[in-house]
């Protein structure tokens, strides 16, 4: 009798520090902040470097104010891991916001686009134009060789020159769970410009002016 009220005694010692490692990591589980919020949600912190004319944390929010209010998914944050995604963010100070995204899911390749009724750095606005569309698999495979062409993969994120007029091209890239972020302004020529002129393109929307 005294082995077996040993042997319960150890017994519910044993529940009771199961029972407090599991609450801790449960308190520490509901303790820990949300991966992504706000403006983290599409643009990781950190994204833009200190040389920029305004701070990371400003730009992405300044970024990701169209993205929101359209409900554009996120590419950084949750990203399905068997989509491919592409998406082009063009902000002008003189033109309204347009993003146009093209993801390839299953062997189907969409194109979202959409305008806002805002206007420079200002309120983003309402949905003002939009269009969504099948494309082919060819225009996917243009896609991929512009990328190439590009070395999107490869750009760093921030370019060297900055204005007050003229526009940002803003492009990410989301391969599978792999994620890039690349931002220009008013490229007037090459491979970068040729990249995001096709967005465009294939959405069926006329392409900036080449100081855009």
């Amino acid at each position: 009798m005294a082995e077996l009220s040993a042997s319960l005694k150890q017994a519910k010692r044993y529940r009771l520090t199961l029972a407090l490692l599991l609450a801790a990591a449960h308190g520490q589980a509901a303790a820990a902040p949300p991966a992504c919020t706000g403006a983290d949600f599409y643009f990781p912190p950190g994204s833009f470097p200190r040389h920029y004319p305004t701070s990371d944390e400003e730009r992405r929010r300044w970024y990701a104010e169209p993205l929101a209010r359209l409900g554009e998914p996120s590419l950084s944050c949750g990203h399905s891991p068997d989509l491919q995604s592409y998406r082009l963010l063009w902000l002008n100070g003189l033109a309204h916001p347009v993003t146009i995204r093209i993801t390839r899911s299953a062997g189907a390749v969409m194109l979202h686009a959409f305008q806002l009724s805002g206007w420079g750095r200002a309120d983003p606005g309402k949905l003002a134009a939009y269009s969504h569309r099948r494309l082919a698999e060819a225009d996917w495979n243009r896609l991929q060789a512009a990328l190439a062409a590009a070395d999107f993969w490869r750009l760093p994120t921030s370019g060297n020159l900055y204005g007050i007029h003229g526009g940002q091209w803003v492009i990410e890239g989301n391969d599978q769970g792999r994620y890039h972020l690349v931002d220009r302004w008013s490229p007037a020529s090459g491979t970068y410009r040729t990249l995001g002129d096709l967005f465009f393109e294939l959405a069926d929307w006329a392409r900036p002016y080449p100081n855009q």
